[in-house]
């Protein structure tokens, strides 16, 4: 029980930043090349952002079977390693609430209405000049944090 319960903690980690971390990506690339149609052009891809919407459910999943599979496999709940990923499954959560993030769906909406000519493509353009450094510093703080909980779970250096 014990293996398929990592199996699929580990689908779901996968799922989670496979979703999230590339949608961002290529939304944070529209933004950083002001694109507006790119922009747009995401959004008809994947409504709505449902690819991150999807990659966080499939993260709370993955948290949910993990917590599972620390009380399965008797594994403290406060050993070192643990304790490192709590902490920055915490800031990816921050992050992720920080304002950039947060404008980042409004700016897509915009787009879409500059793309259909009910607003102006130069104010969605000022948007994206506002939101571009802020959403890439996001950006790349997450993949860090992926990454560190990655090596973190695989590792387990404390």
């Amino acid at each position: 029980m014990y293996t398929v319960l990592k199996a699929l903690h580990v689908i779901a980690m996968f799922a989670a930043v496979t979703l999230t971390i590339g949608d961002g990506l290529f939304l944070s690339l529209a933004v950083w090349r002001r694109d507006v149609r790119a922009l747009a052009a995401l959004d008809r891809l994947v409504p709505g952002l449902g690819l991150t919407a999807a990659g966080a459910i499939s993260f709370v999943v993955g948290i949910a079977l993990g917590l599972v599979l620390a009380a399965t496999g008797h594994l403290n709940f406060l050993a070192g390693w643990l304790i490192a990923a709590y902490v920055m499954v915490a800031a990816i959560l921050l992050v992720n609430v920080s304002p950039f993030v947060q404008r980042l769906r409004p700016l897509v909406r915009e787009a879409v209405a500059a793309e259909a000519g009910q607003v102006s493509a130069d104010k969605v353009v000022q948007g994206m000049s506002r939101l571009r450094v802020g959403l890439l510093v996001a950006m790349a703080t997450n993949v860090v944090l992926f990454l560190a909980i990655i090596a973190d779970m695989v590792l387990k250096p404390f």
